[in-house]
C-alpha cells in the first residue's frame, strides 16, 4: 500500500485533542484523511481544533469535551462511536496533567487529581475501545503519550513519574499481549515540548525560579507538530519506543548501559532542584 495513503480514512480517537499534541497530531491525521473521533475537557478549544480540521478539508466524525477520568463519560463516547461507526483502528491516548513537588510538600488531593487523568485516563480509553478492536478482528494500533519522567526517575516528579512509569509498563505488556491480534503498540517518551502543559503544570516552589525555570524550559522546547510526525511515523514504521529529544535518549542509554553515571547526573539534578525550588506556599 502506498505511504501516502495506508492512513485514510482510518478511524482515530485522540484525547487531549484541544491544545499541545493532541491538537498537532489530529491537524496531522486530519491532513491524512483520517476519520477523527475528538475530545478534551477543554470544550471550546476542541472546538477550534475541530475547525481548523474541517476547514482544511479533514472530517471530524465525533467530538465531545468531558474529563477522560470519568469512567461514564468515556464509556457513552466509546458507546457512541461503536453505534454508529464500529470499531477503532487507531487510539491515541494524549490527556495529562502535571504537578511537581517533594513528597513532604502534598496534599492526598494532588495525588488523585494527578492519577485520575494520566492513569485512569488512559486506563478507560484501553477499556472501552481496544476490546471492540479485538472483537472486530481488523488489527490497528494503540498510542500512548507518556513522558520522559516515564523512563527517567526525575527528582520532584514523584506522582507524574508514577502515572507516567505506570503508562510505559502497560503499554510493554500489551505490545505482547495483542499482538496475536495485529494490534501495534506506541508509546512516546517526549521530552522538552512546548504546549500548554507548561502553563498549566503545578509546581510547589518559589513562583519566580518556577517561571524563570519554564522560560528556560520553552528555549529548548520542539513543537508539538514535530511529535506529531514522529507518532504518525511510529504508526507507520510499527515502531514501540519513541524519544523526542536526543538529551533524553542519552540520559536513557546511561541509565541502562552506565549506571553510575547516570546516578551521578540524577543526585547533581536533585540538588540543583532542591536549592533552587524553595517552597513558599
Amino acid at each position: 500500500m502506498n505511504k501516502m495513503n495506508e492512513l485514510k480514512d482510518k478511524k482515530v480517537l485522540i484525547t487531549g485533542a484541544a491544545s499541545g499534541i493532541g491538537r498537532a497530531t489530529a491537524i496531522a491525521l486530519g491532513k491524512l484523511g483520517c476519520r477523527l473521533f475528538l475530545t478534551d475537557i477543554n470544550g471550546d478549544d476542541l472546538q477550534k481544533t475541530v475547525e481548523v480540521i474541517t476547514g482544511a478539508g479533514g472530517t471530524v466524525c465525533l467530538a465531545r469535551p468531558f474529563d477522560v477520568g470519568n469512567y461514564q463519560a468515556m464509556s457513552d463516547f466509546a458507546k457512541d462511536i461503536h453505534t454508529a461507526y464500529g470499531s477503532l483502528d487507531i487510539l491515541i491516548n494524549v490527556a495529562g496533567i502535571a504537578l511537581f513537588s517533594r513528597i513532604e510538600d502534598m496534599s492526598h488531593n494532588d495525588w488523585e487529581k494527578v492519577i485520575k487523568v494520566n492513569l485512569w485516563g488512559v486506563i478507560h480509553g484501553l477499556e472501552c475501545f481496544v476490546p471492540e478492536m479485538i472483537r472486530a478482528g481488523k488489527g490497528g494500533h494503540i498510542v500512548t503519550i507518556s513522558s520522559t519522567a516515564g523512563i527517567i526517575g526525575l527528582p520532584w516528579h514523584v506522582v507524574y513519574a508514577g502515572t507516567k512509569h505506570a503508562l510505559v509498563g502497560m503499554s510493554e505488556v500489551l505490545r505482547y499481549d495483542l499482538k496475536k491480534h495485529k494490534i501495534d503498540v506506541t508509546v512516546v517518551c517526549p521530552g522538552a515540548v512546548n504546549t500548554g502543559l507548561v502553563k498549566t503544570v503545578e509546581i510547589h516552589a518559589d513562583k519566580e525560579i518556577t517561571d524563570k525555570t519554564k522560560a528556560h524550559f520553552l528555549k529548548r522546547a520542539i513543537t508539538p507538530e514535530r511529535v506529531a510526525e514522529l507518532i504518525v511515523g511510529a504508526i507507520r514504521k510499527r515502531k514501540f519506543l519513541v524519544i523526542t529529544s536526543f538529551d533524553i535518549k542519552l540520559l536513557f542509554f546511561f541509565k541502562k548501559y552506565c549506571f553510575p553515571i547516570y546516578h551521578l547526573v540524577m543526585l547533581t539534578i536533585s540538588r540543583i532542584m532542591d536549592k533552587l525550588f524553595k517552597k513558599t506556599i
